[in-house]
């Protein structure tokens, strides 16, 4: 039986990574399913304040404390797993197939590849350097956008931290860069492997049984886009 989170409004980090740990996985802000999301546990007046009560920093920190992941996992958009629920979402979305697997099925695009084998000579890029290093215009950063999403749904690659952009002169400047890497980097070898030991179906029918536990007449047509198979 899950915990009923409708009315919970919560003002501390620890708490918003007790739920993410609890639930086991969590979209960042509303959804078309009305699965449980942070912007439903917080108030409107919490957000953009930098006191510890701002929600908005949390989806950096649980990463960087290795709580849970962070990026677009949910219909195309951000929200959180935990390490606990990790293999069972890789699973399921990977069904055992490596990226170069996954291409050569169709499942990603041209655009996708090209930035996924960026990763093969640098463990961890900003956006700025990936945008840089595949020449990414206005004309194209749809497609980039894209294909950025397409990957992280995949989960072939992750937020991993940010970067601090560098000028000319080696001096830092501007905001922070959200950073990347591929899930093998952010895991490691042995989350690689416990997901390969589960069987696609299984995982897919346990991610299922917890959404119905928060979401009973979910519909099929809203869960396929929603949790990504």
């Amino acid at each position: 039986m899950s915990i009923d989170y409708t009315n919970k409004k919560i003002t501390e980090y620890k708490d918003f990574v007790a739920i993410v740990e609890e639930v086991g996985f969590m979209p960042f802000s509303k959804n078309s399913l009305g699965f449980i999301n942070l912007d439903d546990l917080t108030v409107p007046e919490q957000w953009h304040t930098n006191l510890p009560s701002d929600p908005w920093p949390w989806r950096v920190d649980i990463e960087r404390d290795g709580k849970a992941a962070y990026g677009k996992l949910f219909g195309k958009k951000p929200g959180f797993i935990s390490l606990k629920w990790y293999p069972t979402f890789l699973a399921a979305r990977r069904k055992g197939r490596s990226f170069q697997e996954a291409y050569s099925d169709g499942l990603m695009s041209n655009y996708a590849k090209q930035i996924y084998n960026l990763f093969e000579e640098h463990e961890i890029l900003a956006v700025h350097e990936i945008k840089t290093l595949l020449g990414i215009t206005k004309e194209t950063n749809s497609q980039y956008e894209a294909a950025m999403c397409e990957l992280q749904m995949g989960m072939f690659i992750t937020v991993n931290g940010t970067k601090q952009k560098i000028n000319s002169k080696g001096e830092p400047y501007g905001w922070p860069s959200t950073a990347y890497s591929t899930v093998e980097t952010w895991v490691g070898q042995e989350m690689i492997e416990d997901a390969e030991s589960i069987i696609p179906e299984d995982a897919m029918d346990e991610i299922l049984e917890k959404i119905y536990e928060f979401i009973p007449d979910a519909k099929r047509t809203k869960l396929k886009s929603f949790i990504g198979f």
